[in-house]
């Protein structure tokens, strides 16, 4: 995996990791309680929308870092970040989300940041919630802390009918593994701790849903979930095909496997 900046980047000179540039301290503004936070945006062929996500969360979250993540954009998403000075790590093909996430992470492990914040590219979480959940994920301790559309009603009547039967059926499997209900499995829009950092590195996540719910759980984290309306997608094309929720779900169960195999061999290596 490629980890360049572009020109203009914001990372702190003297905490970039290597193969990072790095641009001037910015301006000091008050951070949060939890001390040094930055903002990932996974961003793949998201031209449409990067420059106004990139302009919302600037304005929203000027206390935070930004890093996007191209994860082997074709389009013109590489162009219009550097354009906007915007602190950029670039794979040289498409990785897929999850390794989109990890390498966020890994940038905000070197860095030093206390917690990181994951919003899409697409425009459909607002950055403008990030606030009140960080005082919730703040007061509450949270390991995690995902912004949820559905656990204030605990409903999924609002959804379309296939994702309806998704989200059901991964918060069931949740349930019924870990024996916490997480109404929103999918959501991308999260808060992660600096102490869950490191184990999320050491595994390969595709989706970083609810494989990763399960992966951290029963690692002994605490995951949490926060009220959030969410848009609806305006540019792009969602993962939601009429091939994929038939494949999704069964790529999900897989993964959650995966993720509890992966944490029990975690436990073992840590009693060594």
């Amino acid at each position: 995996m490629s980890r360049t900046l572009a020109d203009g980047a914001r990372a702190r000179g003297s905490n970039s990791p290597e193969g990072f540039e790095a641009a001037a301290e910015p301006s000091r503004v008050m951070r949060p309680a939890t001390g040094r936070i930055l903002v990932a945006v996974p961003a793949y062929n998201e031209a449409g929308t990067i420059a106004r996500v990139v302009t919302r969360v600037r304005d929203a979250l000027p206390g935070y870092d930004l890093l996007v993540v191209n994860d082997g954009s074709g389009d013109e998403t590489g162009q219009i970040l550097r354009r906007l000075g915007v602190t950029v790590a670039t794979h040289p093909c498409n990785l897929g989300y999850g390794r989109a996430v990890q390498t966020a992470i890994k940038y905000a492990l070197s860095c030093g940041y206390d917690a990181l914040v994951t919003l899409d590219a697409d425009g459909q979480h607002p950055p403008e919630a990030v606030s009140a959940m960080m005082e919730e994920f703040d007061a509450s301790r949270w390991d995690v802390l995902i912004g949820s559309r559905y656990i204030a009603t605990r409903s999924y009547r609002a959804a379309p009918l296939g994702r309806r039967i998704g989200m059901r059926l991964f918060s069931t499997l949740v349930r019924i593994v870990i024996g916490q209900r997480v109404y929103d499995t999918s959501s991308g829009l999260k808060i992660i701790r600096r102490d869950v950092f490191e184990p999320l590195t050491h595994w390969h996540f595709v989706d970083f849903h609810a494989e990763t719910i399960v992966y951290l759980m029963r690692l002994g984290h605490r995951v949490g979930e926060f009220p959030v309306t969410m848009a609806e997608r305006t540019h792009g094309h969602s993962m939601h095909t009429a091939i994929n929720y038939l494949k999704y779900p069964l790529k999900t169960f897989l993964l959650v496997l995966l993720g509890l195999i992966e944490a029990s061999l975690t436990r073992r290596r840590r009693k060594r």
